[in-house]
């Protein structure tokens, strides 16, 4: 090395710093350079911006020989179905002597000659794997295994958290669900309403409701038209009904006079499924069930009140009348209808009927307490379910005097239930635990097959499509939630339908057998009752009872021993009498 490209530094120890620690400082502060506004000015803001960072480079280098593919085009042009011309494809006997001729062409006969080998082949290789052996054809066949599958796939929520009063799906292609909020407890010390507004969801969007309809009062119940999706009947708190069609407005296009109204809030609301379908009835706490017609609601075209007691003279009026809490008409007769009460009746009601007995045609004695919901079975209109307090039941329109299968008693108050629309033997129910429960008759008779933990808060109304694919649920805090069900719980079985109407006919026929003893067994007493009695034997003192009893137990044993008075031998063949 050259002796000028040498350089010496020299360094006093000192000047070294101090000694290196290595152990945790805090944090120092060494230099703050505060920012130019001059170049600052230099540079401009840019919106949108993107940029990617990684801690190391990104190489990726990758090599791939394909093969070659060329793609041709190619057309045939098929004159008659193929054949030459001069052969007409529509004369069976000049096709088959084209096609004689054809085959004794050698070159026809050379090809099949030569595909000989190859068919040979293959043919040899099925049979020798067996292609179309039946493997394990001594194993009996098993039935399969039925898995069932029920989640949660969307949340409705309100922003006001107001109950659910009343939920509806819109009868078309892609339904809709109608929702109803209102409290319907009693204000007491300040109002309990203060929004009436109504929601219209679609399913694929839970951020936003589809539509809002306003009532002019809170509304209790909402029906769907089923020829009309965006017609919409809605029962008020005031006891007036309206009509809505989402298409022109929010507000209603047509609602009825109050004098000509209910007295109290609408409770039920349903459809009549007619020709034209523009009528409904509803029906309310003050004891009345009216009929309406959709083209001129200023008046109800019928009115019923609802008494199980026949009125002693025409100024009772509603004097004796039960609270509406439910409807339910038959689909076969559409002047028959299920009535559910507020004091635990379900009365079936015709209203063509002539006098109060053929109006009033059966009386059950269903519930409690108030009668929540009761569905005629879709299937079966003979036999419907109701629940209220804290069960289920299911009735036949023969047997009054109890239900044809007791349901299982929830651990709270049960809210609502419904039939599976396109499965015959299945019902869903809620209560106020906020718990789903989907019962299957011919599976599981006391337990529910599915159960699914819906909300915390208390379920109010449960209300599947009409597919059943999904189902809507409410509760008190306004949240609708959408249910999903598998296949397996949305359709019957090949038999199930057969099978859940002999159950029915032998429960039915077991309630019947008991209801006609329990009839006897009453009038027997009511005979004995009419026995002209001594009136000095009102009184017996205990020890006429305790004598009493032990005279009869002596004659009961003295008798018993008179029926075994001669026994026969344990080894002689003659028989030996045997004294007490």
């Amino acid at each position: 090395m050259e002796p000028g490209l040498n350089y010496l530094y020299v360094k006093i120890r000192k000047d070294f710093g101090q000694q290196v620690r290595f152990c945790e400082v805090p944090a120092v502060m060494l230099d703050s350079i505060d920012p130019n506004k001059l170049d600052q000015k230099q540079y401009c803001l840019r919106n949108p911006t993107s940029n990617e960072s990684q801690t190391v480079i990104k190489l990726s280098e990758h090599y791939v020989n394909t093969k070659k593919i060329v793609l041709r085009d190619q057309g045939v042009n098929h004159v008659e179905g193929g054949w030459p011309k001069d052969i007409n494809f529509q004369d069976e006997e000049a096709t088959s002597r084209h096609r004689r001729r054809f085959e004794r062409d050698d070159s026809y006969v050379s090809a099949i000659l030569n595909s000989y080998d190859g068919l040979k082949h293959l043919i040899e290789q099925n049979n020798a794997i067996e292609m179309y052996n039946m493997y394990f054809k001594e194993i009996n066949s098993e039935e399969p295994v039925e898995k069932y599958f029920v989640r949660k796939s969307i949340v409705f929520n309100d922003p006001d958290e107001r109950p659910i009063a009343s939920i509806g799906w819109t009868h078309e292609d892609d339904s809709k669900i109608v929702v109803a909020y209102c409290n319907k407890n009693y204000p007491v010390n300040r109002p309990v309403n203060k929004n009436a507004t109504c929601s219209i969801w679609a399913i694929e969007n839970s951020a936003e409701t589809y539509t809002d309809f306003i009532p002019p009062s809170f509304c209790w119940k909402v029906a769907c038209s089923p020829s009309n999706s965006s017609e919409i009947i809605g029962g008020l708190q005031n006891g007036s009904v309206c009509i809505f069609d989402i298409r022109a407005k929010k507000e209603p296009i047509a609602i009825s006079p109050i004098h000509l109204a209910h007295r109290d809030p609408v409770t039920a609301l349903l459809y009549i499924h007619s020709r034209l379908n523009n009528e409904f009835f509803s029906g309310s706490s003050d004891g009345q069930c009216m009929w309406w017609d959709i083209r001129n609601i200023s008046r109800p075209t019928d009115n019923l009140v609802m008494s199980i007691h026949a009125p002693s003279s025409p100024d009772d009026g509603l004097k004796y009348t039960e609270g509406i809490s439910a409807l339910q008409f038959d689909r076969t007769f559409t002047t028959k209808f299920l009535c559910g009460t507020d004091t635990g009746y379900v009365i079936n009601v015709n209203r063509k009927g002539k006098n109060h007995a053929e109006v009033m045609s059966a009386i059950f004695s269903a519930h409690k307490g108030s009668v929540k919901s009761v569905e005629r079975n879709p299937f079966i209109p003979k036999f419907f379910i109701t629940c209220g307090d804290w069960t289920t039941n299911i009735w036949s329109d023969d047997i009054q005097s109890s239900p044809i299968i007791f349901g299982t008693s929830h651990p709270k108050q049960i809210s609502d239930v419904a039939w599976c629309p396109q499965r015959v033997s299945s019902y869903m129910s809620i209560c106020r635990d906020g718990i789903f429960r989907y019962w299957d008759l011919l599976r599981k008779y006391y337990e529910p097959i599915v159960v699914l933990p819906v909300s915390k808060y208390p379920l109010l109304y449960i209300r599947p499509n009409e597919e059943g694919k999904f189902v809507a649920i409410g509760d008190t805090k306004g949240s609708l939630n959408l249910i999903t069900l598998s296949d397996n719980m949305v359709y019957s079985g090949d038999r199930d339908r057969n099978l859940i109407v002999q159950h029915f006919d032998r429960e039915a026929r077991k309630e019947h057998i008991l209801e006609t003893r329990v009839r006897e067994i009453r009038l027997k007493l009511k005979l004995e009752a009419h026995v002209p009695v001594d009136s000095t034997l009102g009184k017996v003192d205990d020890e006429t009872l305790i004598h009493n009893a032990e005279d009869e137990y002596r004659k009961v044993v003295g008798e018993e021993f008179k029926q075994f008075e001669t026994v026969p031998t344990t080894r002689g063949k003659s028989l030996k009498t045997v004294k007490h």
